[in-house]
């Protein structure tokens, strides 16, 4: 039975048949699905997540955002991040005070109003840092980022490295804005 191949520069899978492979003077094999992708590759040396119409290129886009990306053409599906992600127990080392990064802080101050106390920035983090959407992102990234280590514990640095990453930010603001709904209905009610 024939086997389907990816394409070495855009990822497409290359029909049976179809295709051109180029094997370099150290044994390094490279499939095309089109000349196109050939040129690009070795003749121009550029580099597939560079190329923003490629598959690496998208799914760096999509990891980078935390998000998931759909297009009409099958190249740009980019599948969400497992649910099944490790949520269990772990312990999470998290800044207090001045530790806490300048672009968390800024934007907790924003929803919360200007001139929030700085007990009330802390105590705000400390409710994120607590959350389940938060456990299950962060759980999700540390895998990604320690494929070989288990996830007992997640460092000050890692966690700070995580907090700057866009997926981070937003999943902040999302939390924040869903806290402000909840404090504002139950005010009314």
């Amino acid at each position: 039975m024939p086997t389907k191949r990816t394409c070495s520069f855009c990822g497409n899978e290359i029909e049976p048949g179809t295709g051109k492979m180029f094997v370099r003077r150290d044994g390094t094999v490279f499939v095309f699905c089109s000349s196109k992708c050939e040129r690009n590759l070795i003749d121009l040396g550029r580099v597939p997540r560079t190329v923003r119409w490629t598959r690496a290129a998208i799914q760096a886009k999509a990891r980078a955002a935390g998000l998931a990306v759909e297009e009409a053409r099958p190249v740009a599906v980019v599948e969400e991040a497992e649910a099944s992600a490790p949520v269990g127990d772990f312990t999470i080392g998290a800044p207090k005070g001045k530790g806490i990064p300048t672009a968390v802080r800024s934007l907790i101050d924003r929803e919360l109003g200007r001139d929030s106390s700085s007990g009330a920035i802390e105590r705000r983090f400390k409710e994120f840092t607590e959350s389940d959407a938060l456990r299950t992102s962060l759980a999700t990234w540390y895998t990604k980022k320690h494929a070989k280590k288990k996830l007992k514990e997640v460092e000050l640095a890692d966690y700070v490295s995580y907090l700057d990453t866009a997926a981070a930010k937003k999943l902040l603001k999302d939390w924040l804005d869903a806290e402000a709904r909840r404090e504002k209905a139950t005010k009314e009610a």
